[in-house]
């Protein structure tokens, strides 16, 4: 018995000796590497005296980029490509660099970087509890050159940090990031219609969504509809970077950028120039790309508009004053026509105010569609705001969009240059409207 006793003992002691010999790599338990690299990239963030572009893509789709320059005092001052005043105006807030299981980067108060995770959609819109997905605590992934790659520890969001240049220092604390930004959006707003050809005479569409951050390339698949390819996208400071490769035809495009002479968008493939031009009307039929580059129309307000037809002028005065007399008092406002086209619904939203309360009223659609672009719209049944108002909007609804058919076509507005969105009804031609494209 004693015999065993001592075996077992020594036995304890061989594996627990080995065990101690395993966690040891180069000389260093586990706990000194982590103190080791939270060193090394504390020294990397502060030592970069010009500050670091980043490129943030979150798990709920888009891109954004930033502008951090870290300090000694685990202070970190920040712009952002989510606004302009963000972009012009700088924040200043902490960051800490922790010693978890792996080295964690963590902005831990309030900051630009908490706007995206804000669990009040009336921060920044989004889901209620998640935002738009995004982190603001992560863990380094790896280092290469000048570039530091991380990942969101909570949804594994990617962040990309590259250490910025004087003159690109100089240009965020000039303000001049806001402009830029600026300048891009209204060049979108006005040229709806961009494009290029590349490999083929095919014009491959290029849509540049701003709100929701997506850029897609779309182009004829020869089967009587549309192929698309698409990736988030964040600001840059003469530009948009994409966060993956779009490919069309074997060839690769990563990022577009602005030339502030010519006016209008350009890349490299393959060391060649290649330009993103303009089209006055559109590339393909708007019912391809309804779902696809554009998810809704906006009819303003207003008693008369670029588009809109005798009969649909008359009709929206008669609902306007039918829900003005309706006994709630309610003003009659723009109304978005949303669509859904992987399950087939569309909503009409309009906008009501009581006095200075905006309220909304939902009138939910189920459509088809023809391969030539005809919709046939069927009602479902309104609820909350709207069922109180459902025969002072009869005139729009029930006398017309639930019983006509509809093609959806381009509209040039004449005063602007703008590229609208029209609805026309097949059975009443002056029964027709249009609104922005969103």
């Amino acid at each position: 018995m004693k015999k065993i006793l001592i075996y077992t003992l020594l036995s304890l002691a061989l594996f627990t000796g080995c065990k101690k010999e395993e966690v040891l790599i180069d000389g260093q338990r586990p706990e000194e590497r982590v103190s080791a690299t939270v060193t090394k990239y504390n020294n990397e963030l502060i030592g970069s005296t010009n500050g670091w572009k980043a490129f943030l893509y979150p798990e709920g789709g888009g891109g954004y980029s930033f502008y951090f320059n870290f300090t000694k005092d685990n202070k970190v001052n920040m712009y952002a490509d989510i606004d302009y005043d963000l972009a012009v105006e700088s924040m200043e807030s902490t960051y800490r660099i922790k010693a978890q299981q792996n080295p964690t980067l963590s902005f831990d108060t309030y900051s630009y970087m908490h706007i995206l995770a804000d669990p009040d959609p009336n921060t920044f819109g989004g889901v209620a509890g998640w935002g738009v997905y995004s982190d603001f605590e992560f863990t380094f992934d790896k280092q290469v050159g000048d570039s530091i790659m991380l990942t969101g520890k909570l949804l594994k969001s990617k962040l990309v940090l590259v250490k910025a240049t004087l003159a690109e220092k100089n240009f965020y604390d000039s303000k001049e990031f806001g402009n830029s930004i600026s300048d891009i959006v209204n060049y979108i707003d006005f040229n709806g219609s961009l494009y290029f050809t590349l490999v083929d005479a095919v014009k491959v569409q290029t849509s540049i969504n701003y709100s929701q951050k997506v850029v897609t390339l779309i182009w004829d698949n020869g089967n009587g509809g549309v192929s698309t390819t698409a990736t988030g996208f964040a600001f840059t400071l003469n530009g948009i970077r994409f966060k993956e490769r779009l490919l069309y035809k074997g060839k690769s495009i990563s990022e577009l950028t602005w030339d502030p002479v010519k006016q209008l968008f350009f890349t490299t493939v393959e060391g060649t120039r290649l330009e993103v031009l303009s089209s006055p009307t559109g590339i393909y039929p708007l019912h391809l790309l309804i779902g696809i580059q554009y998810s809704a129309i906006i009819v303003p307000n207003g008693t008369s508009y670029p588009g809109w037809g005798t009969e649909f002028i008359t009709r929206r005065a008669a609902a306007a004053a039918g829900t003005l007399a309706s006994g709630y008092n309610l003003r009659l406002d723009q109304m978005a026509f949303v669509f859904n086209t992987i399950n087939n619904t569309m909503l009409l939203s309009a906008d009501v105010y009581q006095g200075a309360n905006r309220f909304i009223a939902d009138f939910p659609y189920t459509f088809t569609k023809t391969t030539a672009g005809v919709y046939k719209f069927t009602a479902s049944a309104p609820t909350g705001n709207a069922a109180l108002i459902v025969t002072q909007m009869g005139p729009l609804t029930t006398q017309r969009i639930n019983t006509d058919t509809f093609t959806l076509e381009y509209f040039n507005n004449p005063i602007t240059g703008e590229n609208l969105g029209q609805f026309r009804s097949v059975q009443n031609p002056n029964f027709t409207f249009s609104g922005s494209l969103f």
